[in-house]
């Protein structure tokens, strides 16, 4: 479930004034939120992270409706998040949202970014957990059906199974072959789905 925040409430109205598929991002969203819950033991992450990564779950997809072959979607939906006048989040803030969002596919985080370069070391790590979570979560929708959820999670040593329950395992397990790498990285823990049926 989506928090009642300020920062919540202004990029889900924004989501509904931008997005071409909200029902795929909210879904997106839900597994996001959920996933972050299950691994606060790991991330130790707090309600402003939680607010950063359903800001950028909602929005990490919006650049589509602009998006180019030189100019991708995850770029473009970062581009519009860090130019709206936002009136819950600061430009340190903004920028944050803005790369997670960014870091939703293709290339992860790395040294050769700079806008990645220029955050606070300290802001490094919370935002390599964020966006792993959120390309797990997209992976998750990979049909954009909506129609596989999750049950729960269970950390094994190197291990995280996610137990979830509906269709799309196949799709989902592709999406998880292409996007589980930043996960990996932050949480020293390889993904995989398993599907239940209760």
């Amino acid at each position: 479930m989506i928090p009642q925040t300020a920062v919540a409430r202004e990029a889900l109205a924004l989501m509904r004034g931008w997005e071409k598929e909200p029902e795929h991002v909210l879904h997106v969203t839900d597994w996001a939120v959920r996933l972050f819950d299950e691994l606060r033991p790991e991330h130790k992450l707090g309600q402003k992270e939680l607010d950063y990564l359903v800001a950028g779950s909602l929005l990490h997809d919006t650049g589509w409706s602009t998006a180019t072959e030189e100019r991708p979607h995850h770029k473009e939906s970062a581009r519009r998040i860090r130019e709206h006048p936002w009136q819950n989040l600061n430009q340190k803030e903004r920028e944050f949202v803005a790369l997670v969002a960014r870091y939703h596919r293709k290339s992860a985080p790395s040294s050769r970014h700079q806008r990645y370069l220029n955050l606070e070391s300290s802001r490094r790590e919370p935002l390599r957990w964020l966006a792993g979570i959120l390309r797990i979560a997209d992976a998750m929708d990979r049909s954009h059906r909506q129609k596989l959820f999750l049950k729960t999670l269970e950390l094994r040593p190197g291990v995280c199974l996610i137990h979830a329950r509906g269709e799309g395992t196949e799709e989902a397990n592709l999406g998880l072959q292409r996007k589980s790498d930043l996960f990996q990285q932050v949480s020293g823990r390889q993904p995989f789905l398993q599907a239940t049926s209760s």
